[in-house]
């Protein structure tokens, strides 16, 4: 068993999730093309091969090291791991029933056409056209079930994210890619995603968010966080964030009165507001090297 550091981790966590968001997107594309006549090979393999390179392939050994080889794993994620595990291997057997048809079925066509054919031909013929025809039964069944686990899979992934409430990266991901979100589990699905993991909803989620972003000083990305917050709720404890954050990318940016006119407010709010040490000593800590960088000036 292998441990992961926290940080590490919630990255991992992310990667994984956003590989299956997309592998379910291009999964449901595949099946689309099949019902059409369309389905490709080339396509599937970008999907699942053997070599490392795919979609599944990668993913597959992603959940494998977070999950299956990791003895910080939940009951959820070992659970998610396996269902991955399932769809890469049925996927592989659509894989070799698509090449089969693919690149056997003209060959054999053209054979068939031939006007004399030798003994040996004709028991190729025989045996081929058994094993094109169960190809081509084994194909539509795995696609079929496939599909199913795919469908399913994306609903396990709902569950799975209640436990990554506290996983800032995994959140900005989430906003930062809503369209992908919603292109897998339907229009207006991130607010109910949101509903599962925080009581507070979207904009529990935006303040989660904000806080990873100003922690890894993207002050800037904070502020739009805190500010979509506030299209939300007005509240004053969103208010004194989102000043908090405007004064800090105000500072780094050197636009110094900017940033003091944002801390001024942010202090002026405070007094009415359970206590935010932190971002209280920040603040007079930065008005500090303000006015001092000012009177060297002066």
């Amino acid at each position: 068993m292998i441990k992961i550091a926290e940080r590490d981790r919630d990255r991992k966590v992310v990667e994984i999730v956003k590989l299956f968001l997309r592998s379910a997107i291009f999964y449901r594309k595949l099946f689309s093309d099949y019902r059409r006549g369309g389905l490709r090979f080339s396509d599937v393999q970008e999907l699942v091969d053997d070599k490392g390179q795919s979609m599944l392939f990668v993913l597959k050994k992603n959940c494998q090291v977070l999950f299956r080889d990791n003895d910080q794993s939940t009951e959820q994620e070992r659970l998610f791991d396996l269902a991955i595990g399932s769809i890469f291997h049925e996927a592989m057997i659509i894989r070799e029933n698509c090449y089969q048809l693919e690149v056997y079925m003209p060959k054999v066509s053209l054979l068939k056409k031939k006007a004399v054919k030798t003994p040996h031909e004709k028991r190729f013929l025989r045996g081929e056209n058994l094993i094109l025809t169960r190809a081509n039964k084994r194909l539509s069944e795995e696609l079929k079930e496939t599909n199913t686990l795919v469908v399913n899979t994306l609903e396990q992934l709902k569950d799975l994210l209640t436990g990554y409430n506290e996983n800032g990266l995994l959140v900005r991901f989430l906003l930062e890619e809503e369209e992908l979100v919603e292109e897998a589990f339907g229009k207006g699905s991130l607010d109910g995603i949101f509903s599962i993991m925080y009581k507070g909803g979207r904009l529990e989620g935006l303040l989660v968010a904000a806080k990873s972003y100003y922690k890894s000083g993207y002050y800037n990305k904070a502020k739009e966080m805190t500010g979509r917050a506030l299209a939300i709720s007005p509240a004053d404890n969103i208010r004194f964030l989102h000043l908090f954050y405007s004064g800090m990318g105000d500072y780094y940016e050197r636009d110094f009165p900017k940033a003091l006119e944002d801390f001024k407010q942010a202090r002026e709010l405070a007094g009415s507001l359970p206590e935010d040490k932190h971002s209280l000593e920040k603040i007079e800590s930065v008005t500090s090297k303000i006015l001092e960088f000012q009177h060297k000036d002066d």
